[in-house]
């Protein structure tokens, strides 16, 4: 018999199965892609026009405040908490009328159901705080924020507030401890202080106090504590650091004052990944090169990138990109695209696959500033030479992006090195309307782009980052323990290149960098029940709703009613039940829903513009 020979057509057979098989799996894709996608909507960037402007706390005198905050212009000290506790009221959308009692009378506290002691010297005021005593004792809510110095008044005014002793010397606090469910902290209760001095009173406290801070030492000295005094209430805030970080623990105590204490929140957690994807540094790298043998290209496709995958799908984090184009220095256009974009599109589509999202970084890592606008000496790097080529730079970028993630919104830009010149900003709010926020950081030194949660007048968003980089520690876990406490939010991003310097994590090594990034998702996972995974658009999302929503607290004898403002389609809250409990069975709240967190720290949905909260009835 004759031997068949094979059919001349079988390889073109083979290449139309591969190529059907290769457009199921693409159309696979983008349909598993448009639905990740889809999933984001429920808090995407609202219309600018969809808001009225932001109430943040304004001041109504016709009509009674909540709270009368007292401060000295004099005192370093206060005015350093100025610098912060104004803007905690605003954010918690507290009535409040601030007052610098250097220049201004202390007003009747008779229209005021809460006060803020904001300033130490209380001999200055003496009889100004005789009557702010019997108006705690009258029912009047006090919070004394700033430790206070001196001694007669001051020491009758904290024997009020169950301070029994107070020693000659004040106290280095190097950490706190947790004592109550008055914070939320997850399953870590002591927090280190990155840079201690002696902040605190040395004080012995009588047995009607209940402590929720201490020092985190054998001593135990006591940092928040609260104290009934007759018919009114004594908070205490004895920790004696003023700084941004720290606003959550302040917020708290504010909280504890009162029958309820009602604030919006952001609610959201966001990871940032800076410069990626990006063009991948060639060679060798000495840290990586000793602990895996490979060189860093091979290092980030095999090692870090399989890890950061493992850990998206693990804890359900949605990752944002934000995309550096080219590591050039050019400043002058014309600026050509990368030439590798293989390696950007498999990074970025493997990001995209993971329900992640792409943002902007910058063509180059050169921040957006102007040659000529600000003192020479005080810039590091180059600068641009004008608008009109940092403006061409950013439209290749968005280019760039179009081509390879076709179908995506690109609407978050986050400074190169953190840093944003008025000039660079404007041009984003004038030139690229499809970038809708910006994300900078929370904290930092005056050459950085730091932001507050907020809408600028200009209508982008301000998505600030609070926590970076790989070597997380307890100091840095208490920044974002006291964000949790005061706008419900987690914010974090790395770059990759953090890897291959000494001091941002080379030397470490990956395995203890990744160890101590899980170990922050888990404690996260502790801390923050309810906390939603958002991308970088659906935490600027957020931050809209949070900015815009007012809110009017009316206590009944059935319970609590809040009545929205600005409201949209959702928005959340955080409360505090000093009093009573709240009714959490099913169908018990109307207009929203109810989360215990813990303690008497609830969180509520608003899904309508009123939201009636029922107290417990006990069987």
């Amino acid at each position: 018999m004759e031997e068949r020979k094979p059919k001349r057509y079988l390889p073109v057979l083979i290449l139309l199965a591969v190529f059907a098989m290769l457009t199921v799996a693409l159309i696979g894709q983008n349909f598993w892609l448009g639905s990740k996608k889809a999933d984001g909507e429920s808090v995407s960037i609202l219309e600018k026009d969809s808001f009225e402007s932001a109430a943040q706390g304004q001041q109504n005198l016709d009509q009674r405040l909540e709270c009368l905050y007292l401060w000295d212009s004099r005192e370093e000290n206060s005015q350093i908490l100025h610098e912060q506790m104004p803007q905690i009221l605003r954010d918690m959308k507290v009535d409040f009328q601030e007052i610098d009692v250097s220049r201004q009378e202390i007003p009747s506290l008779e229209g005021f159901e809460k006060a803020i002691l904001g300033y130490g010297d209380y001999a200055k005021t003496r009889d100004e705080i005789v009557g702010l005593s019997d108006w705690v004792s009258e029912g009047g809510q006090l919070l004394i924020a700033l430790v206070p110095e001196g001694r007669g008044v001051t020491e009758w005014l904290l024997g009020k507030a169950g301070v029994e002793s107070i020693g000659g010397a004040y106290y280095t606090t190097t950490g706190l401890r947790l004592q109550d469910e008055l914070l939320l902290g997850g399953v870590k209760s002591e927090y280190e202080i990155s840079a201690p001095f002696e902040s605190s009173m040395t004080v012995v406290l009588d047995d009607e106090c209940q402590i929720s801070v201490t020092s985190n030492d054998e001593s135990e000295l006591p940092l928040l504590w609260q104290r009934s005094f007759h018919d009114g209430k004594y908070v205490v805030v004895n920790l004696g650091i003023y700084e941004k970080g720290y606003r959550g623990i302040y917020a708290a105590a504010y909280s504890m004052l009162g029958e309820t204490c009602v604030w919006p929140v952001v609610n959201g957690s966001a990871f940032y990944i800076d410069d990626f994807p990006s063009p991948v540094p060639d060679g060798e790298n000495p840290y990586i090169a000793e602990d895996y043998g490979m060189n860093t290209e091979d290092f980030y496709t095999q090692v870090w990138w399989q890890d950061i995958s493992s850990m998206a799908e693990k804890y359900g984090i949605r990752f944002s990109g934000m995309v550096v184009e080219t590591y050039s220095g050019e400043t002058q256009g014309p600026f050509p695209p990368a030439p590798d974009s293989q390696t950007f599109s498999y990074f970025g589509n493997s990001l995209l696959t993971l329900g992640g999202e792409i943002g902007l970084h910058g063509y180059n890592h050169l921040p957006l500033r102007i040659a000529g606008t600000r003192k020479e000496e005080a810039m590091d790097g180059s600068l641009w030479p004008d608008a009109a080529q940092m403006q061409a730079s950013l439209k290749e970028l968005i280019s760039f992006c179009e081509d390879l993630f076709p179908g995506n919104e690109f609407q978050v830009y986050a400074p190169p090195a953190n840093i944003l010149s008025e000039e660079g900003r404007s041009l984003i709010a004038e030139e690229f309307p499809q970038i809708r926020a910006i994300a900078g950081v929370y904290q930092g030194d005056e050459t950085m782009y730091t932001q507050e949660y907020e809408v600028a007048e200009d209508g982008l968003i301000e998505t600030p980052r609070i926590l970076s980089g790989y070597l997380l520690d307890s100091a840095s876990d208490l920044y974002a323990m006291s964000e949790l406490n005061l706008h419900y939010v987690s914010s974090h991003y790395q770059h990759p290149y953090d890897l291959l310097t000494a001091e941002t994590g080379g030397e470490a090594g990956w395995e203890e960098a990744y160890r101590r990034l899980c170990g922050y998702a888990d404690w996260l996972e502790s801390a923050a029940l309810g906390l939603r995974k958002l991308t970088a658009s659906e935490m600027a999302g957020a931050v809209q709703r949070f900015y815009y929503v007012d809110v009017e607290r009316e206590l009944t004898e059935e319970g609590l009613t809040l009545t929205l403002s600005n409201f949209q389609d959702e928005a959340w809250f955080m409360a505090r039940f000093n009093d009573w409990e709240p009714d959490i069975s099913e169908g018990a709240v109307s207009g929203g829903t109810i989360e215990h967190l813990q303690g008497n720290l609830y969180l509520i949905k608003a899904e309508e513009a009123e939201v009636t909260v029922k107290k417990k009835v006990e069987a």
